[in-house]
């Protein structure tokens, strides 16, 4: 009876015979200002097996689907992304598993997963992609209050997404926060202000006083800085605007 079971048990071993070989799904898509974006273009590459029947493929965007192809029926968007799938970009590309997403949108951010099957098997992957928009702007203001004995910092990021992480940093320290502000508009974006104080006397002239940011959950980094100067109990301002992105990690380090 048990070697009878043994023997049976390698009949149940179904060999997988489509699968999904490449998954290409951007990590990161920046939106540019005052700039039509480029169309996003997903691909998922695959192989199946010549004796396979009943072939389906599926985009789903946070388990919803969003576009299927059959070979005997022509590609159609559907859900969420109806009227931003171009259906014919399999004719351009000649391949099933590319879409195109025309004019993406910060609510775009999500998991995008290629789904395939057949009668007899099926394969899936997923990867998650980050819509990043740019600050409109990017502001550090600072002045002496009205006994000349603290300076005022103010640091702002205006209109990102995702919702950004500000920081002041003097003497290499992340300084606290006197008064913090953040707001989400209508359109999703994320403004952030943080206002804070050093004492004058804790001023070496002159001294860099830096304001920096990264976007929650990408390397996408920037700082501006300014140097006080004791002179004339002012402050000049020196702008330096790091446009260069670096890891979470490397802001930690520095700070």
């Amino acid at each position: 009876m048990y070697f009878g079971l043994i023997a049976f048990l390698p009949r149940l071993v179904v060999t997988q015979s489509v699968r999904i070989t490449n998954l290409k799904v951007p990590h990161t898509y920046t939106l540019e200002r005052h700039m039509e974006p480029d169309p996003l273009v997903l691909d998922c590459e695959y192989e199946l097996g010549p004796r396979e029947k009943g072939f389906v493929l599926k985009w789903l965007f946070n388990n919803h689907s969003i576009y299927q192809w059959i070979p005997s029926v022509k590609g159609f968007a559907m859900g969420s992304m109806k009227e931003k799938i171009n259906t014919e970009i399999f004719t351009l590309e000649g391949s099933p598993g590319v879409i195109s997403i025309r004019r993406p949108d910060w609510n775009m951010t999500g998991e995008y997963t290629c789904f395939v099957q057949t009668f007899e098997s099926t394969d899936k992957k997923s990867n998650r992609l980050q819509i990043i928009v740019p600050e409109s702007d990017f502001l550090l203001e600072t002045k002496l209050d009205g006994e000349h004995e603290n300076v005022e910092v103010m640091c702002a990021v205006q209109n990102v997404y995702p919702q950004p992480v500000l920081s002041v940093i003097f003497d290499t320290k992340i300084l606290d926060s006197v008064l913090t502000q953040m707001d989400q508009n209508s359109s999703g974006l994320y403004s952030m202000t943080v206002r804070t104080r050093i004492p004058k006397e804790k001023l070496e002239s002159p001294t860099p006083i830096t304001c920096a940011f990264y976007l929650h959950g990408t390397n996408y980094t920037k700082r501006r800085e300014t140097i006080f100067y004791d002179k004339a109990t002012n402050i000049q301002r020196k702008w330096t605007t790091v446009a260069v992105v670096m890891s979470i990690a490397s802001l930690a380090l520095s700070s």
